[in-house]
């Protein structure tokens, strides 16, 4: 089963979002409603508050922020409780490429396939690329070229409003941009990149990995959710050698955020953001699976004398211990 996890605010936004996604075959959808209680109604998707995140962890629910898309954490545990194969997330303004005027995206031959594209990068990669991206250089097998098998998580990127911080969108605002062409790759072992809670998907296998530290309501840091979920995952990825791609499917980003606000969000973050993958790259690994990992990452974190990392180590502990 393929399952989509969005987080929203807006009653507006995920009505819309729905509709425009309405074509693509995702088999269930789990829409994370970031308020106390249920604002509005939707169709036959799941659909969770904070009164539900409440009733279902009981006295555990402090692990899922609020006010930050890092809710969404909440729906991939339900998306891999409800036995999902392969896990989706979206944020509500981000639609299909395609979704208005093909003419106006001309790099990008519109197609209406965002589960199979994450598919095939997930499952089907060819164990060889070419030396120069979009050229059939010599000495490229014909006949064989293998699949790639550990590729556990594939990032899609956006057109229109790329996802930049506050500061470089006051700085540089771009009217409308488009990534290019020849961007699939996979990401290389031993390397970070700031992961982006947009547009990705990831298999159930590593679901446990999945957890978007405590931000917004209650915490000092904001907007670094998913960036700060990259680090921890890719560090285990790496020493589990697993795979993460990133590219295709793009998505049409909307931007529904205001970049003055995000300013303000991230402004406590910066200097932390600075230290914390150095922090995460500094963590000893010694487990064989993602559950054992992530409990070493909580261990370790939750000995540190910084009142919030030594609380997020917490709560990753909290968090594996869902997937028992």
């Amino acid at each position: 089963m393929n399952t989509l996890v969005v987080p929203t605010i807006r009653e507006n936004c995920i009505n819309e979002f729905l509709l425009k996604w309405r074509k693509e075959p995702f088999q269930e959808v789990i829409v994370v409603e970031d308020n106390p209680t249920k604002t509005f109604t939707i169709g036959n998707e799941q659909h969770y508050s904070w009164k539900e995140i409440h009733d279902i962890l009981g006295d555990d629910d402090w692990i899922i922020s609020k006010r930050d898309s890092a809710i969404r954490s909440f729906g991939f545990w339900m998306a891999w409780k409800r036995g999902a194969t392969t896990i989706f997330t979206l944020d509500d303004d981000c639609w299909p490429v395609d979704w208005q005027n093909p003419k106006a995206h001309t790099l990008h031959k519109p197609v209406w396939g965002f589960i199979n594209e994450h598919f095939v990068r997930i499952y089907d990669q060819s164990r060889w690329t070419e030396l120069v991206p979009g050229m059939r250089t010599r000495g490229l097998p014909y006949r064989n070229q293998g699949r790639q098998k550990n590729i556990v998580a594939n990032v899609g990127l956006w057109t229109n409003v790329p996802d930049l911080d506050g500061a470089q969108s006051l700085l540089h605002p771009v009217e409308r941009w488009e990534p290019p062409a020849n961007c699939d790759r996979i990401m290389p072992t031993g390397q970070y990149f700031p992961w982006t809670g947009m547009n990705f998907a990831f298999k159930r296998d590593v679901a446990v990995m999945c957890y978007f530290p405590l931000m917004g309501q209650d915490s000092p840091y904001g907007r670094f959710e998913d960036i700060w979920f990259g680090i921890i995952f890719k560090k285990i990825a790496d020493h589990l050698g697993l795979l993460v791609s990133v590219g295709h499917p793009f998505v049409y980003h909307a931007r529904a955020s205001n970049p003055f606000n995000n300013l303000i969000k991230e402004a406590p973050g910066i200097k932390a953001n600075e230290d914390f993958w150095e922090l995460v790259d500094g963590i000893q690994l010694s487990g064989r699976t993602p559950a054992q990992c992530m409990s070493e990452v909580g261990d370790q974190l939750s000995g540190h004398t910084d009142v919030y990392w030594s609380k997020l180590g917490r709560a990753i502990l909290v968090w594996v211990k869902l997937f028992e």
